[in-house]
């Protein structure tokens, strides 16, 4: 005879689970796997597995990131949050340590660190990576970074991939001798200049009293001017030079206009030495020229903002990013992006803002601790390197564009070529230094 089939509630289950194990029958068995499964109380817990122990090599110019600056913001935070990874430096200054000497000689580093118009190198070498896959699997969010610093290193990558992270950017501002502005009962510089502006001023700070020469401004090279404005340097897809253009041309007169006063500096002239022995009433400095003017003593200086290119508002330098870039042969390329990661961490980057080096992310807490570790930043407008926006690389591929416009305004300054003649010569340097970079 069949049985009938019996259709229980989950509550009466439950209570008859009860019921049966307060009467003690039928539940040894199940007590004792229950009581295997969890440890006693007091007993040890089994020890977590800890990682292998790994080393991760960094390729990188000891000029760029000091001893100092690897221990706070590499090594110490990497201690805490990953201690079983060591970082072992590769100074690429010394001889036999470039990154050609590395490949070479098979000691591949599992990062190379370099700023992005150096980014072709590791292409050449076909040491490029597609960091985007670790990206995901990390859940690092790029949107915490400026967009310009991830657009520039693919541009300086020539990649349409992202082949690096940066660690920290270079920013540029305006010094000035406030000394030298009092004694001479000029108005200082102020935030949001134009060059023109700035130009006002240096032309009524340049004269000679007391047998001293007083120059109004250094503006740096045209090469900076170009950066601004973001003007581009050769068409790389008919790989032909591009100096004869409107863009160019206004540079140049601005450019000139801007050295040209009456009584202007020669040929030559160190205007960081005259700057910081009070004769040069403003120059344009990088956040490394802040650190230098630790050591310049008995000079009261202070910054502004970048003077604005009217064709550029708001925009200060281009994208100067130290990059971090894992190599396409590394064997420990996961934690080589935990390091990245550690130094990209709001902590370390703070860290970072707070001792003057200027943070990549976004975040505006972060940007203004700028210089606030610096007793000697604390009466000075340092936060100026901070407000204005970044200009987008253009690469020139490794190749002496800088030098080429820079000797070309020269011949203009102070040999009295005309602006045509001289992006011209400029242009047919250009095309002869494309045509060697495609015969190799």
């Amino acid at each position: 005879m069949r049985k009938p089939y019996i259709t229980l509630s989950v509550a009466t289950l439950l209570l008859a689970s009860v019921t049966v194990g307060c009467a003690g029958g039928g539940t040894k068995e199940r007590s004792t796997e229950s009581a295997a499964a969890k440890p006693e109380a007091g007993a040890p817990a089994a020890p977590v597995k800890q990682p292998d122990p790994v080393t991760v090599k960094i390729a990188a110019n000891k000029a760029a990131l000091t001893a100092e600056e690897i221990k706070m913001y590499v090594t110490d935070p990497l201690a805490k949050k990953h201690p079983h990874i060591t970082v072992e430096m590769i100074d690429t200054a010394e001889k036999g340590k470039t990154l050609t000497d590395l490949v070479a000689a098979k000691e591949i580093p599992d990062i190379y660190a370099n700023f992005p118009l150096n980014m072709n190198e590791l292409v050449d070498l076909k040491l490029a990576y597609n960091m985007e896959e670790l990206v995901k699997t990390y859940k690092f969010d790029l949107n915490r970074l400026q967009p310009e610093f991830v657009e520039s290193i693919k541009i300086g990558s020539s990649l349409d991939y992202l082949a690096g992270l940066p660690m920290f950017n270079q920013s540029f501002a305006l010094f000035y001798n406030k000394d030298l502005f009092g004694r001479m009962a000029v108005p200082f510089p102020k935030d949001g200049m134009t060059w023109e502006q700035a130009r006002d001023l240096a032309v009524k700070m340049t004269r000679s009293e007391g047998g001293v020469q007083y120059w109004g401004m250094w503006p740096d090279g045209v090469y900076r001017g170009a950066y601004q404005a973001s003007l581009a340097w050769a068409d790389f897809k008919t790989n032909k030079a591009v100096f004869q253009t409107e863009g160019w041309k206004d540079l140049f007169n601005m450019w000139y206009d801007l050295y040209k006063v009456p009584g202007f500096a020669p040929k030559g002239t160190n205007y960081t030495k005259e700057f910081n022995e009070g004769r040069l009433a403003m120059m344009s400095g990088s956040t490394s020229t802040l650190k230098n003017m630790l050591a310049v003593k008995d000079l009261n200086w202070d910054v502004v903002t970048y003077p604005q290119n009217p064709k550029a508002p708001g925009v200060g330098q281009r994208v100067d990013s130290f990059v971090l870039a894992i190599t396409s042969q590394s064997k420990q390329k996961e934690a080589a992006f935990q390091v990245i990661s550690v130094i990209l961490s709001d902590e370390v980057q703070k860290l970072m803002s707070r001792n003057a080096r200027l943070s990549v992310l976004k975040d505006a807490g972060v940007q203004g601790e700028f210089g606030k570790n610096v007793a000697e930043f604390q009466s000075k407008n340092v936060i100026a390197f901070t407000k204005p926006k970044l200009a987008i690389l253009q690469t020139f591929k490794n190749l002496p564009a800088a030098t080429i416009v820079n000797q070309a305004f020269d011949s203009m300054l102070y040999e009295g070529k005309d602006v045509n003649s001289a992006l011209r010569e400029a242009d047919e340097k250009m095309n002869q230094e494309i045509q060697k970079m495609l015969s190799k």
